[in-house]
Formats: C-alpha cells, structure tokens, sequence
C-alpha cells in the first residue's frame, strides 16, 4: 500500500504543472425554506470549531453531530410526521414541530438538525414523553358558500369557520416513533451494506479512468470531456428501484444520502484526530483548511443529494502544495493520500454503525421502561385532562 501510494504521489507531482491553470467555480446552493431546522450558532469558525484541543476531533460516538443514532431520531421523526400527514393527521406532526422549536421539518434534508445536536439519541423522545396530554383547536371553513348552500354570490355573507379540537397524546406519540425508529434501523443495516460496496469501487473507478484518459492521451483523442474523477456509485445504488423499492420508509433514499454525507464527515474527523496524534501537521492543516472551506456547503444545513461523493472528487483532484519548511526542507501534501485514508476510515465506520443498528432494539428497552411507567402511572391514577378515574383507566 505505501509503494501505491508513492508511485500515485509521483504521478500527481509530475501531472501537478499542468493542472495549475484549473480553476474550480463554486457552485451556488440554494437554501430550502427549511433552514430554522438547525441551529446556525456553531457554525463558521474555524476557532471554534477546529482549535488544538481533545473537543475539536471527537469521533462520531462522543459528538452528538456525528452520531448516526441522533440521525437514526431524527429521520424516525420525520418519517412518522410524514406517515401522520398521508394519514391526514396533520395536526399531530405541526404539535411534535412546535414542541421541537423547528419549522419545515418535513422538507429538511440533512443532518443535524438543532432538537439532536449537543444530546444523547434518546432526550428528544423522552421529552417528548414527559409532555401532558394537549388539546389543539383547529378552525376550519365550512363547505359551500353563503348560508346553508344559499346565496353563494351575496358578498354581503362572510364566510363561516367551525372550529373543533384534537387530542394529542405524547406518550402514544412516542410510542409509534419508537416504533418507525426500529424499522428505519432494520433498513439501515443493508442501506449501509451497500453504502460500503459502493464505497470500495471508488477508487478501482478513479484509476480506471485515469487510465482511459492516458490512453486517449496516447491516441491523441482531445474531444473534451467533463472533469469526473469517479463513477457515482452510490447515487445509482439508491436511484435503483430493485434497492430501494416501495416496501421501504418513506425517506429512504433520502436517509441513504445522508448516512453517506454523515459517514463522510465522520471519516473526516477521525482522520483529522490521527493526523495529529501522528504529528503530521502539513497534511492536518491541508485537510482541515480544506473541510472547514468546504463545511457549510457540503455538510451543514439543508444540502442537495450527494454531498459526500462531491467532496471526495474536489479533494481527489486537488493539486499537491508544496511548502518551504524553516530548515530549508521542502515538504509536499498529498490530497490523494488523504482521500484514500478517508475512504479506508469510512469502511471502518460503516462496520461500526451496522453494529450499531443491530442493536437500536436493545437500546430502546430505557424508553420503552420510562414509557410503561408513563402508561401504568396514568392508568392507575388516571388523567385529570381526559376525566378518566383510577377505575375506568383498567377497563
């Protein structure tokens, strides 16, 4: 492997000249109205976020951001708010928005979003269960126009509204979203399955068509072609019917796009970590000034579908830096490098979250015990808000 890596780093060293002319344009990305989902005040600084102290390179375990179990929370709650509303219960999904303190949480499409940041995976459901029983008042318009159907053009009649109330449930609530939550880990042990298939042929692609380029290179063949370092493997795994079908959550090609990024930004971290217990501090500022350019667009806030493959390619494309240390060595990056040792992290960490997944069950048995005790505790005292007593609750 280090030969490998060597015989790559010379062929990007000699290919380097040619390729400082290249420019690369950032995209503009527009924003969904679903941005209020996260929470912006972590956001932007390189201080903050990346200073030289044990905080700034926490693996995915111990950082809330990148754990994909406070992912797994939110996904599951998005989807059962979907579910309420196909169901046409919208109400229920606008009661779990307002007590998450979001807004559009249904059109939001990406990671950390502001309810499982800085928090175990559990603490949004059992807040959520530890809510009272509410009533919402809903106002309606009754149907046809005018009085009774009469006089439907008489502009002199206002409209008339109805109004009627709903009763939410919290601890019911929560129990169904304990409930979709285990379905979406089912899911996500074979979502990340492939995710590593996919993530292993990438840089057999990237060779192999480095390879083709030095061939029509040979054949003086210079019709242009678009710039691509890799095939996307993984957007045609999850734009495949035959995967993700219609037997799956609502979400679920959406959920894979995000596990994808998460993962991605989690490999990065760790690398970040190794890179400075290794000392080498050339490649950890490389790789650090990079993601951290690169963060807001790529891996923060609402983000289009795949992120993570287009952080890999820029990197993988990027040009070596070649740095004059003070006792007069010449040090070089090595983008390559890098992105190899992202991609071999990302493995690791695909491992670590089926295993992960494999055990969402057994972990939900604290929720599941706080929420027999909310269930046993309303029966035997019964609920004030539904005028129900200790007697009628074990009927």
């Amino acid at each position: 492997m280090k030969s490998h890596a060597l015989l790559v780093a010379s062929i990007g060293i000699l290919c380097c000249f040619s390729l400082l002319c290249q420019s690369f344009t950032v995209r503009n990305i527009a924003r969904a109205s679903s941005r209020s989902a996260i929470s912006n005040d972590h956001l932007r600084s390189k201080t903050n976020l990346f200073s030289l102290n044990d905080k700034a390179y926490q693996d995915w375990s111990q950082n809330s951001r990148l754990d994909v179990r406070n992912l797994l929370t939110q996904r599951a709650i998005q989807s059962f708010m979907f579910l309420c509303a196909e169901c046409r219960d919208p109400h229920s999904g606008r009661w779990i928005e307002e007590f998450l303190g979001t807004k559009n949480l249904l059109e939001y499409h990406g990671t950390g979003a502001s309810f499982v940041t800085g928090m175990h995976w559990d603490v949004p459901l059992l807040e959520l269960l530890d809510q009272p029983k509410d009533v919402m008042i809903v106002s309606a318009k009754r149907r046809g126009a005018g009085h009774g159907g009469w006089s439907k053009n008489n502009p002199y009649l206002k409209e008339r509204f109805v109004e009627f109330k709903i009763s939410i449930d919290p601890t019911s609530l929560t129990d169904r979203i304990i409930a979709v939550r285990e379905q979406l880990a089912s899911e996500w042990v074979s979502d990340l399955e492939i995710l590593g298939r996919a993530n292993q042929q990438i840089l057999d692609s990237y060779f192999q068509r480095a390879k083709d380029d030095r061939k029509k290179e040979q054949n003086q063949d210079f019709t242009p072609t678009q710039t691509v370092a890799f095939e996307r493997t993984a957007i045609n795994a999850f734009n495949n019917q035959t995967v993700f079908g219609a037997t799956g959550s609502p979400f679920r090609k959406g959920s894979f796009d995000l596990l994808y990024n998460l993962c991605t930004q989690a490999s990065i971290h760790r690398l970040l970590h190794s890179l400075r217990e290794r000392g080498d501090d050339l490649n950890l500022n490389c790789l650090r000034d990079f993601y951290v350019d690169r963060l807001a667009d790529y891996f923060d806030g609402d983000v289009p579908y795949g992120r993570a493959d287009d952080f890999i390619e820029e990197l993988l494309l990027s040009m070596p830096s070649i740095t004059h240390r003070e006792d007069g060595k010449v040090t070089l990056t090595d983008p390559f490098g890098l992105s190899e040792q992202i991609i071999e992290i990302r493995n690791d960490i695909v491992s670590e979250w089926i295993e992960a997944m494999n055990q969402v069950p057994v972990a939900h048995n604290g929720v599941r015990r706080s929420l027999l005790d909310k269930q046993m505790g309303n029966a035997s005292t019964g609920n004030p808000q539904d005028g129900s007593s200790p007697s009628q609750g074990f009927e």
